[in-house]
């Protein structure tokens, strides 16, 4: 059977095709994007991902690119955020349209900027567009999509473009001047450099933008090839990854499981005759309170949760003296600075030292939204609060100054998911720390690749500040990214061709060499100086086309009066 002509159909029924073709193609768009984030790595399409969409956005209108670029967004985030299923089957589907907005509000801002840059003819190019106005549209773009980005950070800063380049350490030295931002920034010249190839036929744009990179990957081979002379001193802790399954509401028998094999680990890890500098045990990995403004052991319990409680102390303590040796653990505890009689619960990262007393906390600072808080509690329905609540909102800390291991050591220690914010990362390294350690615990995701894409997130902030980050999860991740940006995690079993995928139970000294005085980055030192510098530049091209955008407007009035 022969198909009609598409010239032949009627224009309703063209209108559809060409719609559902363009709706189509930018959700293939997105998925590529989502497909150059863990755990597919397909890092080649990232330089590609955004140009189906800007196919589609050169021909459009406002509110049709505002849809596009929404449709974009969820070919990304459907995908890309699918790990969020094992928290509930919805909340890839809830958050997905959500996250899709800035995308959108990208597309939408394109027909603007297209039709005040370019020489333009309605929606159609009017004539062969120069090289200097499809670079500086280029530019335009790339400038746009990070700038918001960057907004998207301060809520939710998880799988953006730099995360795609993270097994790709050449292209990430440039985070540790313009933090990941930069990183983006490359990704968005590769995409407006073919879009200026195919699309507007401009071989001398994407010349341009395409050395724009390649200077950019031979200033990170010649930083890797020459690290700036640091002194280093050995530092050794033992990661201790426990391999348990979430328990954000555990029995006392779960409680007392953890316990059980978090000591056991640990004891048979030091009775091999392992010496490590410091032991670690990863977020919540013993899922009840530590009480630290309490010595239960003054006092008689008369309740098994309050005996489970006092043994949790009793071990840690017992530990560290009889090994004498210091440990950090994850634990939840309660802050009572203020003294209230209700003091509030903390995420916490507790300091013992050999003899068992606790020397340092620190608290939490960026809470996980919807997990350990829950935003605007009273507007939200009560279905998704069941879904998501902890029982609690736990209670931020108070500063972000790293925790004095040694004379020689001082430990900026994340918990968790506030580890892929490069704010709270920066701030340890601002305030004198010499090692960055992060304390996770993965176990919500047990079979997708969240574990992974968290390690991904780190990478970056390793590389932004040019310190050596120690992992130590509960069932996966832990181990250490180096300052380049590679990384080594542990596996038992010696033969994972994919560490970083490996959940099992493990416990192993590792040996990183900390710089004892490292100086600081420039990114560390000026934060986001790259973020202020594209904010110029788009207010200044916004002044720019708006001015010529009344000029045309004033234009077309004169016109049309003249004519009437």
């Amino acid at each position: 059977m022969k198909l009609p002509a598409f010239s032949s159909l009627p224009a309703s029924r063209r209108r559809k095709i060409d719609f559902c073709f363009k709706t189509l193609l930018c959700f293939a768009g997105g998925c590529l994007y989502a497909a150059a984030l863990p755990p597919f790595n397909l890092t080649c399409l990232a330089a590609f991902c955004l140009v189906p969409l800007l196919f589609v956005l050169h021909r459009a209108g406002t509110k049709a690119a505002f849809f596009y670029g929404w449709v974009w967004g969820m070919g990304w985030a459907l995908f890309a955020f699918r790990f969020l299923r094992e928290i509930e089957a919805i909340v890839p589907f809830l958050i997905a349209p959500v996250l899709s907005l800035w995308p959108a509000v990208f597309a939408g801002a394109v027909p603007f900027l297209r039709s005040n840059t370019l020489d333009m003819e309605g929606t159609l190019p009017a004539k062969k567009q120069s090289a200097g106005k499809v670079l500086l549209y280029a530019l335009e773009l790339s400038v746009l999509f990070v700038l918001l980005e960057w907004t998207r950070s301060r809520l939710f800063p998880w799988n953006d473009f730099s995360v795609t380049l993270w097994k790709v350490p050449v292209l990430l030295q440039i985070a540790v001047w313009t933090g990941h931002y930069g990183v983006n920034f490359l990704v968005l010249l590769a995409n407006t450099a073919w879009a200026a190839l195919l699309i507007y036929r401009s071989k001398t744009v994407f010349c341009l933008l395409t050395g724009v990179i390649l200077l950019a990957a031979a200033a990170g081979f010649y930083r890797l090839k020459n690290p700036p002379p640091v002194k280093t001193a050995d530092f050794s802790p033992a990661l201790i990854q426990g391999n348990l399954s979430q328990r954000r509401h555990a029995t006392l028998e779960q409680a007392a499981e953890a316990l059980e094999i978090y000591a056991g680990t640990t004891k048979a890890l030091l009775d091999k005759g392992a010496r490590p500098h410091l032991v670690i045990w990863p977020e919540g990995a013993v899922p009840i309170p530590f009480y630290t403004a309490y010595d239960l052991s003054r006092y008689p319990q008369t309740t098994a949760y309050g005996r489970l409680a006092a043994l949790y102390q009793q071990t840690v303590k017992e530990l560290c003296r009889s090994r004498q040796v210091p440990f950090l653990i994850g634990a939840l505890d309660f802050d009572n600075s203020t003294g209230s009689t209700a003091p509030g619960a903390t995420n916490s990262a507790l300091l013992f030292d050999e003899t068992g007393t606790l020397r340092t906390k620190y608290d939490k600072l960026h809470r996980v939204p919807f997990g350990e808080y829950i935003p605007f509690r009273r507007y939200l329905p009560g279905f998704l609060i069941r879904c998501i609540d902890m029982g609690r909102d736990l209670v931020p800390g108070k500063n972000a100054n790293p925790i004095v291991l040694s004379e020689k050591f001082r430990a900026g220690t994340a918990v968790c998911y506030e580890g892929v914010f490069s704010y709270v990362i920066r701030h340890f390294a601002r305030r004198g720390a010499n090692v960055l350690i992060v304390l996770s615990n993965d176990a919500w995701y047990p079979r997708s690749s969240e574990p992974e894409q968290h390690l991904a997130n780190a990478v970056l902030r390793a590389v932004e500040t040019a310190l050596p980050m120690i992992r130590c999860g509960n069932n996966g991740g832990s181990g250490v990214v180096m300052p380049d940006g590679s990384f080594r995690i542990i596996d038992p079993t010696g033969k994972s061709p994919r560490p970083e995928l490996l959940r099992c139970r493990a416990a192993e000294v590792i040996t990183v060499p900390v710089p004892l005085d490292p100086p600081r980055t420039f990114y560390t030192r000026y934060g986001e100086w790259f973020i202020l510098l594209l904010a110029l530049f788009a207010v200044y091209r916004l002044c720019a086309v708006s001015s010529r955008f009344h000029d045309r407007m004033k234009r077309l009035a004169e016109i049309t009066g003249a004519a009437d």
